[in-house]
């Protein structure tokens, strides 16, 4: 059945999944802010896309990171509410490889 401290820990551990996808959000607004800002004191008729679509990436990140963190509270709430634990290292693994990749992309591209 889990303990209140253990589900009170799996809600915080949750919340700060949230607040780093709010936090990937917000920069990915800034991101596209910023090249909108810059292209206006340019005074440049179209806008650099580039920096744009790298904000929309931080922003879907952002959605991924929260979402992730509802699967991995959820499952984690399960587990308690059977009193186990399962290792969840295939999914972790993914999940980092994913970001990861995605990070490459950007460098590259960013070069």
């Amino acid at each position: 059945m889990g303990s209140p401290s253990d589900h009170l820990a799996n809600e915080r551990t949750f919340l700060a999944w949230v607040r780093t996808g709010v936090a990937l959000i917000g920069f990915g607004f800034v991101i596209a802010k910023f090249a909108l800002f810059i292209s206006i004191l340019k005074g440049a008729k179209s806008l650099s896309s580039s920096s744009v679509t790298y904000g929309e990436i931080m922003i879907i990140l952002g959605g991924i990171v929260i979402i992730y963190g509802l699967y991995s509270y959820l499952v984690n709430e399960r587990d308690l509410s059977k009193n186990q634990y399962t290792p969840r290292v295939l999914p972790n693994t993914m999940f980092v490889g994913i970001i990861l990749a995605i990070a490459v992309v950007l460098a590259l591209l960013i070069i």
